[in-house]
């Protein structure tokens, strides 16, 4: 597959341009200045300006193009948009309030009832906790690199892995339970057809090993 050319400097310009012009709305919204005020925003006013952040750190991380893609304003605004994002969906998951989240399933669509409330909190919970955990992670990185390894980004960096294992459980731990049962079915099958569970020989033969050579 043929790499697509690079954007030329008119159009990463005009793109940035239009992503940063669509984030002025919503964040000045946020101060009530401009055509909106802050009753056009679902939610507390910093929801509009951060929702606004994520579409004017993105117009200018299309505008800065390649070249300035590992500077510290890249990583900046990467770091901005993450944590806008994380933000957005921490509060959409659990903050207070009713929620009202359209839930399709088979192409029929759901929008009312207290089971969406319960979906949407679950779903932007999963997108949230995961988020929350990239943002600790960065930012233990962070720490790290601008004081030197020690204690304190190691305790972050573990504390958001431990959120990215939470956000991914709901998704890994069918996946194993499933992984188990297609396992035992087999060895069921191996045990009626032949009268012996199968055996890894070969994980055998290497723990006999390992323990021959600590004697």
């Amino acid at each position: 597959m043929a790499a697509q050319p690079p954007l030329s400097p008119f159009a990463r310009i005009a793109i940035g341009l239009l992503g940063i012009a669509g984030g002025l709305m919503p964040v000045l919204a946020a101060f009530d200045l401009g055509p909106l005020d802050r009753s056009a925003i679902n939610g507390p006013p910093w929801l509009g300006f951060l929702a606004g952040a994520v579409f004017i750190a993105g117009g200018i991380a299309v505008m800065l193009g390649e070249r300035s893609r590992q500077g510290a304003l890249s990583h900046g605004l990467f770091a901005l948009i993450i944590g806008s994002f994380a933000a957005i969906a921490s509060w959409i998951a659990f903050g207070s309030g009713p929620r009202a989240c359209a839930v399709a399933i088979a192409g029929v669509l759901f929008t009312s009832g207290w089971a969406n409330e319960v979906a949407c909190r679950a779903g932007f919970g999963i997108g949230a906790l995961l988020l929350d955990g990239f943002v600790l992670v960065l930012s233990a990185r962070a720490i790290g690199g601008i004081a030197g390894p020690g204690a304190l980004p190691a305790a972050i960096e573990k504390l958001g892995g431990a959120l990215v294992l939470i956000a991914l459980a709901p998704i890994l731990l069918p996946m194993l339970l499933i992984g188990i049962a297609k396992i035992f079915v087999e060895s069921v099958a191996t045990w009626r057809a032949t009268g012996r569970w199968p055996r890894n020989e070969a994980f055998i033969q290497r723990m006999k090993a390992k323990r021959a050579a600590k004697r």
